[in-house]
């Protein structure tokens, strides 16, 4: 099983690959790490095992849960015209913009449309 780690926790098992072998890793995680590989300090040595030997899934970020769950809206919607199903997926859609626009958080295609994005430099 592939265990869900941070971008930061990634880039820091990246590091230590880089310096030596995957047992190295382990090994060292029976003291601290230090500076730029301390958020490994947070992973228990069992899901550090796991990450270097069954590889590992980079945590998906708060905006990307929204537009995943946004997105998944939309298909729906389209699968659904004219059922009463429809006026609750366009009305969950809504409060989910009309929240991001409240908090003034920008997400590509939720809120921000692709034009918009790519002006402001919110683009892919």
């Amino acid at each position: 099983m592939k265990p869900e780690i941070t971008k930061e926790q990634a880039e820091a098992i990246a590091y230590l690959r880089g310096l030596g072998r995957d047992d190295e890793c382990i090994l060292s995680h029976f003291g601290v790490y230090v500076r730029h590989c301390a958020v490994l300090n947070d992973l228990s040595r069992v899901s550090l095992a796991a990450a270097l030997i069954n590889g590992y899934e980079i945590e998906r970020s708060p905006e990307q849960k929204v537009r995943e769950h946004y997105e998944k809206l939309a298909a729906k919607r389209r699968y659904v015209p004219g059922c009463i199903d429809e006026l609750k997926i366009y009305t969950e859609m809504d409060a989910i913009r009309r929240t991001l626009d409240m908090l003034g958080i920008e997400i590509d295609f939720v809120n921000v449309r692709r034009g918009e994005a790519e002006q402001s430099g919110f683009g892919y």
